[in-house]
């Protein structure tokens, strides 16, 4: 089997890893994106990058900064969509094309919100290839 993320597993829908310090973001994504395959992990576990790389998700969503990071790095080599939910911030964006976007949305970070912007980020990105 290659090293390269290139070669996709063929799934029915897409996988969605969620990484994250509050639990419950991970079972709001799981509830909000019926149209994915949603697997959470706790993010104090540490090596988020090499846990994105085992795993080979379509989507990331994080919660941290620290976890931003690590996914930011993970998109930049394999072209991955990453939303980072500041839980403190009540501000959501999407690191694509390199660079992070600020996500806006009139009803903060709702489960609905994080769904349109998972799958905005998800689907334009599809869309593209």
């Amino acid at each position: 089997m290659s090293g390269s993320l290139r070669q996709r597993v063929e799934r029915e829908r897409p996988l969605v890893a969620v990484v994250c310090s509050v639990p419950l973001l991970g079972e709001a994504m799981r509830s909000a994106l019926d149209f994915a395959e949603v697997h959470t992990f706790a993010e104090d576990r540490g090596d988020v990058e090499g846990l994105l790389r085992s795993v080979r998700p379509d989507a990331v969503v994080v919660d941290s900064e620290d976890a931003a990071g690590a996914g930011a790095s993970f998109a930049k080599e394999h072209g991955v969509p990453v939303l980072h939910v500041s839980v403190r911030d009540r501000a959501l964006r999407v690191f694509r094309g390199g660079a992070w976007e600020r996500v806006e949305s009139d009803d903060g970070s709702t489960p609905e919100a994080l769904r349109n912007a998972v799958a905005g980020a998800f689907f334009a990105r599809v869309g593209a290839a």
